[in-house]
């Protein structure tokens, strides 16, 4: 009998000499979709990047078609595991259509321009996730809907027989979440592909996959159906909330209603300020709200990402409007919020003219003796767009605050 296409066996890894994964077993078979779920900082996104080649596991063994990954070429992995990452900030103004193209490249040579079967693979790519009509569109003028579709695209013209997604529908509607879920359903019954994705949305989870893995503090806690993982047992335990969980009659699916947290934090009677942008803020704001911070954001567009999450937890944030410069009263109104401030939160975000500001701030803040915590997953080359400015004040910052390269090992930093 032969070995599914993606196997994990006893896999631990760390960020430095923290534990991040520990001897975590996950197989996901031809045409099936398993959906990780778990709370922030359970490893989740840990377990895609050792999964995808990204990281390097401390122990064990990931096999793909039978094949140990980590002793291949990066090259030659890319044409086993495609990854659709959170999301994705180019370094470089990119099309569409070339971005999509790029998922051709472990198929062609260095210098070669692409044959009829890639640009077959990267039309048949676009047509699925509808995304023709943007092909000349610069990626980064794109919403964060219509780049998250296209970067499913690119992981689609690169034929791989594992996909990976990391919260594929971020930034979607509601038709064009149906539309990818849809999507990927389809590559695994019609192409037989071994799809891996990370939900945070347990009724969603639910309901598009065939298996359920939760993972808590880097283990494995539960694994197999959806009705066996989603119980009320292990929303109080891993998630720490009070839930009714029954059966949807359409699906025959469990659904969850969320109750209150069945131990509410207590107020730690500290206050962090983050700085965000473009979504990568959200994730930490939650966090921090949810461990009893007081908890400001900014400076932040009001069209944000960033900005919506800060709305709906009801925190206390600065912002400027939609594309505009950061002006002196926003900048003094946050400089007062930063240096009042016990922790300091500086996320890797896209940095330019209209929001470089925040980075002097920081840097400024940081030197009075704020404790102070960047988050680097992606490096501030690709994300500098103030020739050059960003990335000096950012390796200014470096010299003064510690260095979290994920949003996983950020929480054992909080800890």
């Amino acid at each position: 009998m032969s070995e599914p296409p993606l196997v994990l066996e006893r896999v631990s890894a760390t960020y430095g000499r923290e534990p991040v994964l520990r001897e975590v077993d996950l197989e996901v078979g031809p045409g099936e979709i398993v959906g990780l779920v778990g709370p922030n900082g359970s490893g989740k996104t840990t377990l895609v990047r050792v999964a995808s080649r990204t990281l390097r596991p401390t122990a064990g063994s990931i096999r793909v078609g039978g094949e140990d990954l980590t002793r291949m070429s990066a090259h030659d992995a890319a044409r086993l595991v495609a990854v659709v990452p959170q999301d994705v900030v180019p370094a470089f103004t990119f099309t569409a259509l070339e971005l999509v193209l790029m998922g051709r490249s472990p198929y062609r040579t260095r210098w070669g321009g692409g044959g009829p079967q890639d640009w077959a693979k990267v039309r048949e790519a676009m047509a699925a996730t509808q995304v023709q009509h943007l092909a000349d569109r610069p990626v980064d003028e794109l919403s964060g809907g219509e780049r998250r579709r296209v970067v499913l695209a690119q992981a689609l013209a690169q034929d791989a027989p594992v996909l990976m997604l990391d919260e594929p529908t971020t930034h979607l509607d509601v038709r064009h979440v149906l539309d990818l879920l849809s999507i990927v359903r389809r590559l695994a019954e019609v192409e037989g592909t071994a799809v891996l994705a990370i939900h945070h949305d347990l009724n969603l989870a639910a309901s598009t996959c065939d298996r359920l893995v939760a993972l808590h503090r880097g283990a494995v806690v539960a694994s197999g159906t959806p009705a066996s993982v989603v119980t009320s047992a292990l929303l109080r335990e891993v998630y720490g909330v009070e839930a009714d969980v029954s059966t949807d009659p359409a699906t025959g699916r469990p659904s969850v209603r969320i109750g209150v947290p069945s131990e509410p934090a207590a107020p730690l009677g500290r206050r962090a300020h983050v700085v965000g942008g473009a979504g990568r803020g959200a994730p930490i704001l939650r966090r921090l709200a949810e461990a009893g911070y007081d908890v400001s954001a900014g400076v932040l567009h009001a069209s944000d990402t960033d900005a919506d999450v800060a709305e709906r937890l009801n925190l206390v944030r600065v912002s400027v409007p939609p594309f505009s410069a950061i002006d002196a009263e926003a900048e003094e109104a946050c400089r007062r919020l930063m240096f009042e401030a016990d922790l300091l939160v500086v996320c890797d975000a896209p940095f330019g003219p209209g929001n470089v500001a925040n980075l002097r701030l920081a840097f400024a803040t940081a030197r009075s003796g704020v404790q102070t915590i960047l988050l680097e997953q992606i490096p501030i080359e690709e994300r500098d767009f103030t020739d050059g400015e960003a990335s000096q004040i950012w390796s200014e910052l470096r010299s003064v605050a510690k260095i979290a390269r994920s949003y996983e090992e950020l929480e054992l930093v909080l800890r």
